[in-house]
């Protein structure tokens, strides 16, 4: 028993550190998980015949027992996988090792020593098995023939769409009068993205498909998947308070929390104004161009509370870099430098991707991410696949679904709210919120349709029951262009497609 109580930990830990060091998922997990199916039962095993010899007994079958051993590991680690567990839990590390503390000795035991009976371990194993089967169904990823990792695979638009497609490029492409005017729509480049093959891809005004475009407020929707990543790592919890992983300024932003941040119901009183409003009162352009650049989590913590965090809501770039700031010191001390990476960006493909930072490093996670328009489309099919990527889950089973959900704080009360501004976790989404707004924000589009937008007309729209993505990167200065009116064009132009 007391090697199973250290061999337990000391591979979960090995488990864990092999498979951090991979950028790709499936080459990282496989040596991780044979450290962990393969040295408790080996070391129970070695000790276990090496104390039938000092003792004396006869008739060791250490075959046999290594056998049931691994057996016996396999059951006992797919029961775990069927409860969700994780090893970067102390709480489930903990009681994985009492589990094996108590199996895997008794089945060894029995086999080198022909003492006891194997019926308690193997009913274990049975009722592991037939457990599993349903956890493993619902956990399963979404299957795809082909991803896009390497590059998108190309398909075509269907037969017979040609008044379609010249009602939507009319649209989406038509300039008015001359460019450096900025009047009108100025789309710089559309992606449709259908059953996860590229079956429509054009470019405007001078712009190229290899060229990263500014992202603006989509991301958000970045920091969004970045901290799914580091919850699913075990290093940060959406309940947890910020200063648990950061200092803030005023002592009293340390009552809120990260899902505070992921949901704009910081409380915090900020001024969410652009280059239309008043320069000197705007908190995020002082927080992004003046005294704020150099250390942007002390900038935005130093602003007052106006609302206990979780009762309301308000759009805030404040809360959105801040909770960038709280993941990136979550994961840095364990994943080093560049985590985001090789946990993320990599592993999707999404190679073009840059995060600009603030003077000691944090990225700005509300608005300065630069990608290429396929990349960004990368991000917006990983949300469509439910956070998983040729079969391995980045994001954390239900992170997708909870964060198209309508938040409490929008539903208690909203500060300077529009209502188009219909969020769930820094992405937007196209539900009514009852009692308050009844019609959908995009109501030519289905309701499961969310998005992630910027500011100047950038967005990267994920309808799953279309399976479809459609991006459009753009410098829209007027507010002449309305999401509504182009998804109400573009899906005309897939759907019923097979």
């Amino acid at each position: 028993m007391a090697v199973a109580v250290l061999s337990v930990p000391v591979s979960l830990w090995l488990g864990r550190w092999v498979g951090a060091l991979g950028t790709s998922t499936v080459l990282a997990a496989l040596p991780a998980l044979l450290i962990v199916l393969v040295l408790p039962a080996l070391a129970v095993v070695v000790v276990e015949r090496w104390l039938s010899r000092r003792d004396g007994a006869r008739g060791t079958r250490t075959g046999a027992a290594l056998g049931v051993a691994l057996g016996l590991q396999v059951l006992v680690l797919v029961g775990a996988i069927w409860a969700g567990a994780s090893a970067r839990r102390l709480g489930d590390a903990a009681l994985l090792t009492l589990v094996e503390a108590g199996v895997l000795p008794g089945a060894v035991r029995w086999m080198t020593r022909r003492s006891g009976s194997p019926a308690m371990s193997g009913l274990l194993g049975l009722l592991v098995a037939v457990l599993v089967v349903p956890r493993l169904a619902v956990a399963a990823c979404p299957s795809r023939d082909t991803w896009p990792t390497q590059d998108w695979p190309q398909g075509a638009l269907p037969a017979g769409r040609e008044q379609a497609l010249k009602a939507f490029e009319d649209y989406a492409f038509t300039l008015e009068g001359k460019d450096e005017e900025r009047n009108g729509i100025r789309t710089d480049g559309v992606l449709i993205i259908h059953r996860g093959r590229l079956v429509y891809e054009r470019y405007a005004r001078g712009f190229q498909a290899n060229q990263r475009h500014l992202g603006w407020s989509m991301s958000k929707s970045v920091t969004n998947a970045l901290t799914a990543v580091a919850v699913g790592h075990g290093v940060l919890s959406v309940d947890d308070p910020i200063c648990k992983h950061v200092k803030a300024t005023n002592e009293a932003a340390c009552a809120i929390t990260v899902r505070n941040l992921l949901e704009f119901s910081s409380g915090l009183d900020w001024k969410e104004g652009y280059e239309n409003g008043s320069l000197q009162t705007s908190s995020v352009l002082a927080m992004l161009y003046g005294e704020g650049r150099r250390d942007m989590v002390g900038f935005i913590t130093s602003h007052a509370l106006r609302d206990k965090p979780g009762t309301s809501w308000e759009y805030s770039s404040g809360d959105a870099t801040l909770l960038a700031g709280v993941v990136e010191a979550a994961m840095r001390p364990r994943f080093g430098d560049g985590w985001e990476w090789k946990l993320l960006f990599e592993p999707v493909g999404a190679r073009s991707v840059i995060f600009e930072r603030d003077g000691k490093g944090t990225v700005v996670g509300s608005s300065l991410a630069h990608a290429t328009p396929r990349d960004w489309a990368k991000l917006g099919f990983l949300f469509l696949n439910d956070g998983c990527w040729e079969g391995q889950r980045l994001l954390p089973e239900g992170w997708v679904a909870q964060s198209v959900a309508v938040p409490e704080g929008l539903k208690q009360k909203r500060v300077d709210w529009d209502p188009g501004d219909v969020n769930g976790w820094q992405l937007w989404l196209n539900r009514p919120v009852p009692g308050f707004q009844e019609q959908r924000p995009w109501p030519d589009a289905p309701e499961d349709a969310f998005a992630m937008r910027g500011h100047w007309g950038q967005s990267v729209t994920v309808i799953p029951s279309l399976d479809l993505v459609v991006v459009r990167m753009a410098d829209d200065r007027k507010k002449a262009f309305e999401l509504n009116a182009f998804l109400a064009r573009a899906i005309p132009l897939v759907e019923g497609a097979p």
